[in-house]
This record gives C-alpha cells, sequence and structure tokens, in this order.
C-alpha cells in the first residue's frame, strides 16, 4: 500500500491542480477528499478530458467532474484481495479508507505506469518539406531544426523514452538522409529506429500504408514538429479502455472577435455581446490507431488523417477525441521556432 498525502485534494480544488497532482504522483489518479479527510470521490486523466469536452475549463471545481462512487477497499483486507476487486474491475487504483472513510492509502495492479517498458510503437512523420520554415528549411528537413540545442525530433523521442517507449518508426521523404544520418538505428539512444521512405509524398496517412511489418498492438502517430508533454500511455489508455479503432488529440482554440457583436432577429435588436469567444478544438497532429485500421489504406496512396478518420467512421468503426491539456507547440513558422526558443532558454 502507497501512504502519504501526494494522490489526494481537497473538493474545493481545481480541475489545474487536479491536473498538476496527477502529473507528478505518477499514479494516474487523484482521490478527492473532504475537509475531514473522507473519500469524496476520484478523478482520472479520462474524467479530466471528458470534462474539458463538457466545457469545464481548468479553473473549475473538481468536484465538477469527480467521480462520487470510487472504488475502495478497508485497510485491514489483503492485497491479495486488493488485487482481485482491480482486476476484476478493471482499474488499476484502488482508494484505501479505514473504518470511518478517511483516505490512508493507494494499492496499484502493478507498477508505476510510466516507469515500465512499453511494447507499443510510435510513429513520427518526418517527410514534410517545411516551406513554412524556409529559408531555415532549405537545406535541412523541419523536424532536425534545433530547439534548446536538440532537434524537434529528438524532442519527441527523448520524451517518448522517458514514458517506457523504445520502438520508433520514422517516415521520411524529404532530406531524410541527414535524419537517418544523426538518430541512425537508435542505439546511441538505448532505443530502436526504423524507417519508411515515401517515394512521393503522401500527406499526413498515406505513409500508414507501407509500415513493414504492421504492428502487433495499438501504436501511436505523431507529426514529427511538435513539441509537447503529452504522456502517450494515457492516450494509448484512452484508446482502448473506449475501444475506439481511431482517436485523434485536440486541442482548445480560443479566438476573440475584435468588435462587440450585436445579434437580431430580423431588424429587432435582441442582445449585445462584447468581444465575445468562440470556443473550438483543433487536430493536435497526434494519434492512437489499433493496426486492423490500416487495412483500409492503398499502399503509396495519398492520404490526409482527416479523410483516414472520415473513411473510418464510414466502415462503421469508432473513433473519438482525446483532449489535451498539456503544453503543445506546432513549430510550423519561423517565429514559433524563435519563441520556444527564447522559453527554453530562461
Amino acid at each position: 500500500m502507497i501512504e502519504g498525502n501526494h494522490f489526494y485534494l481537497n473538493a474545493k480544488s481545481s480541475i489545474l491542480e487536479v491536473i498538476n497532482n496527477i502529473e507528478h504522483n505518477g499514479y494516474q489518479i487523484c482521490f478527492i477528499v473532504d475537509d475531514e479527510r473522507k473519500l469524496v470521490g476520484a478523478i482520472t486523466d479520462g474524467d479530466i478530458r471528458r470534462g474539458l469536452l463538457e466545457g469545464y475549463s481548468v479553473d473549475s471545481k473538481a468536484s465538477k467532474i469527480m467521480n462520487t462512487k470510487p472504488m475502495s477497499i478497508y485497510i485491514n483486507k489483503s492485497d491479495r484481495e486488493a488485487q482481485t476487486i482491480m482486476s476484476s474491475n478493471h482499474i488499476k487504483q484502488l482508494a484505501v479508507i479505514d473504518e470511518n472513510n478517511l483516505l490512508v492509502g493507494l494499492h496499484l495492479i502493478d507498477e508505476i505506469p510510466h516507469l515500465s517498458t512499453k511494447d507499443n510503437s510510435i510513429l513520427i512523420m518526418a517527410g514534410g518539406f517545411g516551406k513554412r520554415m524556409l529559408p531555415l528549411t532549405e537545406h535541412m528537413p523541419k523536424p532536425m531544426l534545433q530547439v534548446g540545442g536538440k532537434p524537434i525530433l529528438e524532442h519527441i523521442i527523448l520524451n517518448a523514452k522517458a514514458q517506457g517507449f523504445r520502438k520508433f518508426i520514422i517516415s521520411l521523404h524529404y532530406l531524410g538522409d541527414l535524419i537517418i544520418k544523426h538518430f541512425g538505428d537508435g542505439s546511441s539512444l538505448d532505443i530502436t529506429i526504423d524507417y519508411i521512405h515515401e517515394n512521393d509524398p503522401l500527406g499526413t496517412a498515406g505513409a500508414l500504408s507501407l509500415i513493414d511489418p504492421l504492428p502487433d498492438l495499438p501504436f501511436i502517430v505523431t507529426n514529427g514538429d511538435l513539441l509537447t508533454d503529452i504522456n502517450y500511455a494515457n492516450l494509448l489508455h484512452f484508446h482502448e479502455s473506449n475501444k475506439s479503432e481511431a482517436t485523434m488529440t485536440i486541442k482548445k482554440y480560443e479566438l476573440q472577435n475584435p468588435y462587440g457583436v450585436v445579434n437580431t432577429k430580423g431588424l429587432e435588436i435582441i442582445s449585445f455581446e462584447e468581444k465575445p469567444i468562440q470556443v473550438s478544438y483543433v487536430n493536435a497532429g497526434i494519434y492512437a490507431l489499433n493496426p486492423s485500421s490500416l487495412k483500409y489504406l492503398r499502399k503509396n496512396q495519398p492520404y490526409d488523417m482527416p479523410d483516414f478518420f472520415e473513411l473510418l467512421k464510414s466502415k462503421k468503426h469508432l473513433i473519438t477525441a482525446y483532449p489535451i491539456h498539456e503544453t503543445w507547440t506546432d513549430v510550423g513558422r519561423p517565429v514559433d521556432l524563435s519563441e520556444v526558443n527564447e522559453n527554453s532558454d530562461n
């Protein structure tokens, strides 16, 4: 049993405080207690994603999104009994309470998830021309542009490696030989890297048709120009627990109208809105896919990810959205590269 005060928060806490707690405790859960430390709820990473989609902000109260009936076990029960409860209910964490419903500990079904080695592969799309980054990309592929003294591509790999991922595939086209020269087979980073080569540009999904052999497990696909601290293991867990064929990460995007808006019905003024903010979600360029989804792609045929998701939907497969709250930067323009380098120096 794990003891301490690092895996629970008071019900008055904000969703942002829960996010920080989960990121730091490593257990993928935060229990919620009242002022007397009695267990009143639990919040997982999935609860946070669903809450954000429902319109709550990170400043909203944690109690708005918590599961008010978390599973628990009394402290006098054995570890074997705890393991049985977790296995039979397909959960990885179990609260431990005393006879007064006070939270006293936590059981985990196995090791802390981010410390265990993952057998899932990560495919990084690194074949684009990077035209918006010219002249920086005239002699260098965009994923090899440096941030804080390392190529963007290396940041992606090291972030995933720190989470236990060891199998990588990199899709190449424009100046791909420079990427191979830098990373080789991955042994210098204690990982394995395989390469697939696009003879012609295949869009953001077409290169998937070139994967050989097919992965045995669900796998991650990410654009090669993204800087993010997303937890890929959490994404895979979300993908599998929802029984999705394909999962797309989405990022909240707010666009403020610079003018006051007048709402009318015919000639009658109904209401006013002063510089309203329009909220939408954009494709964040990171995906979780089942190997079975690849059977719909023709080899060497160009395809973009939104079209691929539409295709899977037309075949009656479940496709899901995974809203991310983590830091995320699409390094698509020279100004983006300058900003992230400035931040890395601070």
